[in-house]
């Protein structure tokens, strides 16, 4: 993104700056020998709960949580309550009216029929049209994503948000009725071989159904470039954490995309930050001066720090959302986690494909 965010450090900057470089070398120095496994990239998806010396659940504590109160953590357990949240930041002219931001974004497990344990990743906006935190509120931008574990692969299943309504994403496993097989590896995250490195490249072959054309297999499917890696980031909590960072292209190579969109992991905290990248020379829905003035809204606006721009420019950062904004529970006792998952349960046919355990309505 263009421009800076104003420094938030209270120390003075050699000794802030030293402190940043020791662990973004530690990071790294992790980073390189990272192993893929099962367990690693569910660890990247879920947030953690911090836990006691009895291994009790530490609630209202994050592992962002300065001063060694988050010493023990593990990941959040399907059906587990949230002892805390994930908030975006506001934009610096919002901070008073919205401290808690405008969108929450948990990261957490949850049971199916079909695909066994996936991760819901709640939108859960709070301010603006009425809108309440911990509330579905259909239609006004509410919705989340479904994660898919499989043999060697993470990706997107299902998503909704206030722009497209709910989709599903298919990939080149769907032939004739939509089923459970053909969501798998379609909106790609990451690919591996367990033992090998957790980084890479593929050109994902998927499209995304939507509502109205969700009992069908396409005719067609999309090309997307996809590459991931796992690299130290430092995000505007004031944290350095290893990230598995994720480029989805819009086209099959980076020098033919009109768009990136990017997804950030940590094993602190699941999802962790989005962002979404366009193209002036390759958009056609957009006019370059039309995307000159997103990005500049989203500079002076300070809700997200800099990144480096995706391979195959010129690309620049028109819209991001960082959840590194820790909001305790409501209830003391932790929050129930979620709304999307049920919300797709209660639609007709992806009652079948997002199924809870023992419902009887598991996918044919």
């Amino acid at each position: 993104m263009a421009g800076r965010r104003p420094r938030r450090r209270a120390a003075p900057l050699p000794w802030a700056l030293a402190a940043a470089l020791i662990v973004g070398g530690a990071a790294a120095s992790a980073a390189a020998g990272l192993v893929a496994t099962p367990a690693l990239l569910r660890d990247f998806m879920i947030q953690n709960v911090c836990l006691d010396a009895a291994g009790r659940v530490r609630e209202g504590v994050s592992p962002l949580d300065p001063g060694g109160r988050c010493a023990r953590q593990r990941d959040l357990l399907p059906g587990e309550r949230l002892p805390y949240h994930k908030d975006d930041h506001p934009a610096a002219s919002d901070k008073a009216a919205a401290p808690k931001g405008y969108q929450r974004h948990d990261s957490f497990p949850v049971l199916t029929a079909d695909f066994g344990e996936v991760v819901e990743d709640s939108f859960d906006f709070g301010e603006g049209l009425g809108r309440r935190f911990g509330v579905f509120d259909a239609g006004r931008g509410d919705g989340g994503d479904i994660v898919l574990f499989s043999p060697g692969a993470v990706s997107i299943a299902a998503t909704e948000d206030g722009g497209a309504g709910f989709q599903l994403f298919v990939g080149a496993q769907c032939r004739g009725r939509v089923d459970s097989a053909a969501l798998v590896r379609s909106w790609i995250i990451a690919l591996y071989e367990p033992g090998g490195p957790l980084r890479g490249e593929t050109v994902a072959r998927l499209n995304d159904l939507r509502a109205g054309h969700q009992q069908r297999c396409p005719s067609r499917l999309n090309a997307a470039y996809t590459r991931w890696r796992v690299t130290p980031v430092h995000y505007d909590a004031g944290v350095t954490l290893l990230t598995l960072v994720c480029d989805h292209y819009g086209g099959k190579s980076p020098d033919r995309a009109s768009h990136v969109e990017r997804f950030y992991f940590t094993r602190e905290l699941g999802a962790t930050r989005w962002e979404r990248w366009q193209n002036p020379e390759r958009t056609h829905q957009f006019s370059a001066a039309a995307i000159a003035r997103a990005a500049a809204r989203l500079a002076a606006s300070g809700r997200c720090g800099p990144a480096p721009p995706p391979l195959g420019g010129p690309f620049v950062m028109v819209d991001c959302r960082e959840w590194t904004v820790i909001v305790p529970p409501r209830n003391p006792a932790g929050d129930r986690p979620g709304f999307f998952i049920e919300a797709i349960r209660r639609r007709h046919l992806a009652d079948g494909l997002f199924a809870a355990p023992g419902s009887g309505n598991r996918a044919k």
